[in-house]
């Protein structure tokens, strides 16, 4: 039997476009920073699959069915994408990747705003969503200030360092509070609201969109590196 959140049609059709977004987001971002389009491809089409796979753990409430144990899934889903990237960078980075598309995947950060919607009706503890909520919209801002700052199309280093460290400070609080907030004996912060973030279709933004955003900071990163070896005169 599958359980879903009783949630608003919003968060419903914002994470769904999310979804479908995401693997187009990352071919695109191949294809016009002139890297390999088949690298693009086959990375697209493993998100693609992941994504299918976490719609299903979900909907199946796998995490809750682990007990405290399942509050290691999200860690666990967190680091895979990247680590893996880390492992095969060579291969998957034989080409520059223009940082414009890497830093502007960080505007669907906006999409943690439902967060708030939930707790409205309810169906998150505040203890989790403001963190969350607030935390994802100030990442798509800072990500839109990077981008609007770009002068000759290049987004200049310090505004992409700016994009990792509040984005991954964002998922590491929001990492926390969920914990923290959620049914065991982790639990610090208890409210009138039980925490259902890992249902259908919030439990998609952590077990996968998540990742997704996570892997494309790894990029910047990797790609700063990169551009910090090619230019050393230059203070990154």
């Amino acid at each position: 039997m599958y359980e879903m959140m009783d949630a608003s049609p919003v968060t419903v059709i914002v994470v769904s476009a999310a979804m479908m977004a995401t693997p187009l987001h990352l071919l695109a971002t191949f294809v016009f920073s002139g890297a390999s389009v088949r690298t693009g491809a086959v990375l697209a089409s493993l998100f693609l699959v992941w994504g299918a796979v976490m719609t299903w753990f979900c909907l199946a409430g796998v995490p809750a069915s682990l007990g405290p144990a399942g509050n290691l899934v999200v860690p666990v889903c967190w680091i895979t994408p990247s680590a893996l990237l880390i492992a095969f960078r060579k291969r998957v980075m034989a080409r520059p990747l223009s940082q414009r598309w890497l830093v502007g995947m960080q505007l669907w950060r906006a999409i943690g705003g439902v967060f708030l919607i939930e707790l409205a009706r309810g169906n998150l503890p505040g203890a989790f969503a403001y963190p969350a909520g607030i935390g994802d919209v100030l990442a798509a801002l800072v990500a839109l200030a990077a981008l609007l700052s770009a002068r000759g199309g290049a987004v200049a280093p310090g505004w992409v360092l700016a994009v990792i460290v509040v984005g991954m400070a964002d998922f590491l609080s929001a990492l926390f509070f969920g914990v923290t907030s959620g049914d065991g004996p982790q639990q610090i912060f208890e409210s009138d609201a039980r925490s259902t973030v890992l249902t259908y279709p919030t439990g998609l933004i952590p077990l996968f969109l998540v990742p997704y955003a996570i892997f494309f900071h790894t990029l910047s990163w990797l790609q700063l590196r990169r551009d910090r070896v090619e230019t050393p005169g230059e203070p990154a």
